[in-house]
């Protein structure tokens, strides 16, 4: 090619470049009225990093700041601890995506609040709506418990919003509204365009809910939001970031505080994100990290890492449990147990400074229910299930939710010694009765969709093998389980052998 073409050929290349972007510009500024808009006597604010996604700049003294953009991204400020966004409650949605909305230019008001040391986060999996009777089960299930004024300080909703049913996504984020706490969304697979191409993919979503990518702070802990959604043709998808993503890694974690904690979360869990590790690498030097996913309709946590980072990933299980399914209850939700034996569920965060305990909360119990304790050869109808029915009788089988082979399972009998469970290669035993159930044709039964558990041992099941003293008349057992990743749980029950 000759140097004449080399340079016509840059010149289009520049050209085609200059018109997928422009200048942004704004102000950052305290909203002092609350009115959404930027009045003349409301000043600036200085110092706040604001992004696009990739690169970061510095608000000046006057609170102004110039930002390049690509269409199909968003801009956002990147919120200290002491500031939120001054309308709205789902905050992300105020981060503007569509350059057109931007042509006058793109300012954010704010507003100052208390930072809080302590705070509490629900981090809330996989609502999955796809139509209004489910959006119904949502609302009389988990909002009553959301709607708690107590609840938390924090929502975290971690994608699969809704299953495919796009317009339901408005309807959300006006039920989100309604929360006495600021909620942040992250985007699932479920919440694409997914007839679209790879940045077309995110319009939907970035309508109602702004940028799918995004950074913010509370108290001494700094989130960082990524869509790792990476579409494959028209409707497949796989756990990836992409390397505006990794950049825009790289220059947040430079202004955060080495003695903050690194909170990611993602829709897709890191345990099966392609490109993992150039995540890690950017990582290195944070040391301990944590990590909140959704996806897999099933409680899990993974550890992994290198020289440098060491991750804690919390894969919280899902608020539709299994996608709305199987026999329905009184009130006629279907139960939807997840594979693993965890009811529809959440997590509750506690984060005191840079650490954390945390807590798995079953949707419509009762706090302090944490486990399933079942007692072997008692129940009659364990006689009948292929998968429970050679089990040895005089066993406890503790379901404790959210454990993982780092969790250490405690229990005493009577108020005994404390003795250690031992952790099983065992189905949950109520996954085997609907198992049993479905094998046997009796579900689901009219008006309900079978629930299609699978025969896979749980991850978080223990055993104890009762004392003799024990096997005979009505006894007290408790159950103390923990770990140095931040589970504490507790259960207790009662039972009786002739």
């Amino acid at each position: 090619m000759s140097r004449i073409a080399v340079l016509i050929l840059f010149s289009l290349l520049s050209t085609v470049g200059a018109e997928a972007q422009q200048t942004v510009e704004g102000y950052v500024y305290l909203d002092s009225n609350r009115n959404g808009q930027r009045d003349r006597h409301e000043r600036g604010i200085a110092n706040i990093p604001v992004s696009n996604g990739r690169d970061i700049v510095m608000t000046n003294g006057k609170g102004k700041y110039r930002i390049r953009l690509a269409d199909g991204f968003g801009v956002f400020p990147i919120l200290p601890s002491d500031y939120t966004m001054s309308a709205g409650k789902v905050v992300n949605s105020s981060f503007v995506v569509s350059l057109k909305k931007m042509k006058d230019g793109c300012d954010f008001g704010l507003k100052s609040k208390a930072v809080k040391r302590n705070f509490r986060l629900n981090a809330i999996g996989d609502v999955q709506v796809g139509n209004y009777q489910e959006l119904d089960y949502a609302a009389k299930t988990l909002w009553p418990e959301l709607l708690d004024t107590d609840s938390a300080d924090v929502n975290l909703f971690l994608g699969d919003l809704v299953n495919n049913n796009l317009p339901l996504q408005s309807k959300l984020k006006e039920m989100m509204e309604l929360l006495p706490s600021q909620s942040w969304t992250v985007i699932g697979n479920h919440d694409r365009d997914a007839d679209s191409v790879r940045r077309g993919q995110t319009k939907t979503y970035n309508t109602i809910f702004g940028s799918d990518v995004y950074a913010f702070n509370e108290g001494k802990v700094h989130f960082i939001v990524l869509n790792n959604v990476y579409g494959d043709g028209a409707r497949g998808y796989h756990g990836e970031l992409t390397e505006e993503q990794l950049e825009f890694v790289k220059n947040d974690v430079s202004l955060v505080p080495k003695g903050n904690l690194i909170c990611l979360s993602m829709h897709i869990p890191l345990a099966i994100t392609k490109n993992r590790n150039a995540l890690l690498d950017i990582l290195k030097g944070r040391e301990e990290v944590l990590a909140i996913t959704g996806h897999l309709h099933r409680v899990m946590r993974f550890f992994y890492g290198k020289p440098g980072i060491h991750v804690h990933e919390l894969g919280a299980g899902a608020t539709c449990g299994f996608w709305w399914v199987g026999e329905k209850d009184w009130e006629g939700v279907p139960s939807a147990l997840q594979q693993g034996g965890t009811p529809r569920n959440y997590f509750v965060l506690d984060f005191e400074g840079n650490s954390y305990k945390l807590r798995c909360k079953g949707i419509g119990l009762d706090e302090s229910r944490q486990m399933n304790i079942h007692i072997t050869g008692i129940d009659t109808l364990d006689t009948h299930l292929r998968d429970l029915r050679d089990m040895e009788s005089y066993q406890a089988l503790l379901t404790v939710w959210g454990g993982c082979d780092s969790t250490e399972v405690r229990c005493r009998i009577d108020g005994g010694e404390w003795q250690l469970a031992k952790k099983a290669d065992f189905i949950d035993p109520n996954v085997a009765r609907i198992r049993e159930m479905n094998l046997l044709k009796s579900y689901p039964t009219r008006y309900n969709r079978v629930n299609p558990m699978r025969r896979n041992p749980s991850p978080q099941l223990w055993v104890l093998p009762l004392p003799d003293s024990a096997r005979k008349g009505v006894h007290r057992i408790e159950v103390q389980a923990s770990d140095r990743y931040g589970l504490e749980a507790r259960g207790q029950r009662v039972f009786v052998y002739d």
